[in-house]
């Protein structure tokens, strides 16, 4: 038994030994196949189209309609863009978006480098990065040389960081911000002038040249600021004077015979031959005692005011112009005007709830006669004095400021006398005069500002509304050139005598 097992497994071995050898040979023939790997330069045109279709790799885009789509993936990466021929494709400076093509793509052409770059992804998915603000086109060729797609490339201003910054640093205004090219519109409405400087400020920082913003913002109240200006100086002059002053007339004459020696001090003198004779003449000799005392006080009070729109400038002048002569032409005097008198302006700007930004420039001028200037050998030209004050402040709505203020205090002292007498103790008083002249001045300029609004006519009132032309009786019998009523009311006018109403023609 235990033979027969052992026949059969040689028979069983053998069996699939030639069986394995029958086989080997076929196999020999086949050759094997290799896996190969082929790298494809994305930025390089391609050399053939592949042969299949390649597909965005996001989750979640959206049905193609042929226009411009922004599609989220589900990490939140936004930015597959498709596209119709001819439209138009916006980009941001100085970023990227992704554009799905309708089939792939082997050469591109872009118009204008300088405002876009385009980095391909796959044959049918291109990047377009915004360089410079600007429009160009882009043509997209398959390996035939067919255009698939020509698109129309904008590239502008980074509107929605610009958007989130103004929302950050200018909040509670309703701000619009447009971006065409390399210029930036700025819409909407702010609350002061100071919310629109600073959104224009902030925009600035978006562009190359300041002038590349454009503000069309509009302040929803137009706020006023009264400006209340006080100049008020004080001048003293005081002026003492005592002494003895010598005052001589008259002459002596020394002469000679043939030819006069005359005026001995004061001619010249010529000799000649003959008789030399001798005169005298006594002058008169007067003397004067000077005793003068003499005080000055002059007061100046200008109150000017004036309203203007915050942020914009006012001027005011209370006074008048002064000619001056600069020049001569064909014997003509050419005449120049200058100012004089009362002067202001100013430009506020609300800066924020009752703040006001404060540059002014007060000036309050006089002819000055003290000060002459001949012109021409026949004019004289007086000078002009002036106190100008000029500054910037900040100060709340009501409140008040004392801008400028000056203190002056001059003091001239002169003794006038014959040389050697006057400094004889006691006597020498005789012979000489004193004089003490003192000069002070005290000038004060206050502002004061005010956020003010219109009211109605009725509640204001004017300088002349309590004075009326006197009658015949004041102003002949008792000599008064005004009559004032109290704040009862203005007397009653007389009737009109004769019919009343419209000429009809």
């Amino acid at each position: 038994m235990s033979r027969l097992l052992s026949s059969l497994s040689h028979a069983l071995i053998l069996g699939c030994t030639l069986l394995v050898a029958s086989i080997s040979p076929v196999l020999a023939q086949t050759p094997p196949t290799e896996s190969k790997t082929q790298s494809v330069d994305p930025q390089a045109p391609l050399a053939a189209p592949l042969n299949k279709v390649v597909r965005v790799p996001l989750s979640a885009i959206e049905s193609f309609s042929g226009d411009r789509v922004s599609s989220t993936d589900a990490a939140g990466r936004t930015d597959a863009v498709f596209l119709n021929d001819g439209k138009r494709f916006d980009v941001p400076s100085g970023k990227s978006r992704l554009m799905v093509l309708p089939a792939s793509t082997r050469d591109i052409m872009i118009g204008n480098p300088n405002v876009v770059d385009v980095m391909v992804n796959r044959q049918n998915q291109v990047f377009i990065v915004g360089r410079n603000p600007g429009n160009t086109n882009i043509y997209f060729l398959d390996s035939a040389g067919q255009v698939i797609l020509q698109a129309e490339v904008q590239v502008h201003v980074d509107v929605a960081t610009l958007k989130d910054t103004l929302d950050k640093l200018v909040p509670d205004h309703k701000i619009s911000v447009e971006a065409v090219n390399a210029t930036i519109f700025l819409a909407g409405s702010v609350r002061s002038d100071t919310a629109a400087a600073n959104a224009m400020l902030i925009a600035r920082r978006f562009v190359l040249a300041d002038e590349n913003v454009v503000s069309l913002l509009a302040v929803k109240e137009e706020q006023q600021v009264l400006l209340k200006v006080k100049v008020a100086e004080v001048q003293k002059s005081s002026l003492k004077e005592l002494g003895t002053q010598l005052t001589g007339t008259g002459n002596t004459d020394y002469k000679i015979a043939g030819s006069a020696l005359t005026n001995f001090f004061t001619n010249t003198v010529s000799f000649a031959t003959g008789t030399i004779s001798v005169g005298t003449g006594i002058g008169q000799l007067s003397v004067a005692l000077s005793a003068l005392e003499r005080q000055g006080l002059i007061k100046t009070l200008a109150e000017p005011n004036l309203t203007t729109v915050s942020g914009e400038k006012a001027n005011l002048l209370a006074g008048g112009e002064y000619p001056i002569p600069v020049g001569e032409t064909n014997g003509a005097i050419k005449i120049e005007y200058k100012p004089f008198g009362v002067g202001l302006s100013f430009i506020p700007v609300i800066v924020g709830p009752g703040r006001i930004s404060l540059k002014l420039s007060a000036e309050v001028s006089a002819i000055d006669t003290t000060v002459t200037v001949t012109v021409g050998g026949s004019t004289d030209v007086n000078g002009l004095k002036v106190r100008r004050a000029e500054t910037t402040v900040e100060m709340p709505s009501g409140g008040s400021l004392m801008i400028a203020g000056m203190l002056q205090n001059d003091i001239t002292e002169t003794v006038n006398g014959l040389p050697y007498l006057k400094d004889i103790p006691i006597l020498g008083q005789l012979f000489r005069s004193n004089s003490f002249a003192r000069d002070e001045s005290e000038l004060v300029v206050i502002v004061s500002t005010f956020i003010v609004e219109p009211v109605d006519n009725g509640k204001l009132t004017l300088p002349t509304d309590k004075m009326i032309p006197p009658s015949d009786l004041d102003m002949y019998v008792f000599g008064k050139l005004l009559h004032t009523y109290t704040d009862v009311g203005p007397p009653p006018s007389e009737a009109v005598v004769g019919p009343m109403g419209y000429i009809v023609k």
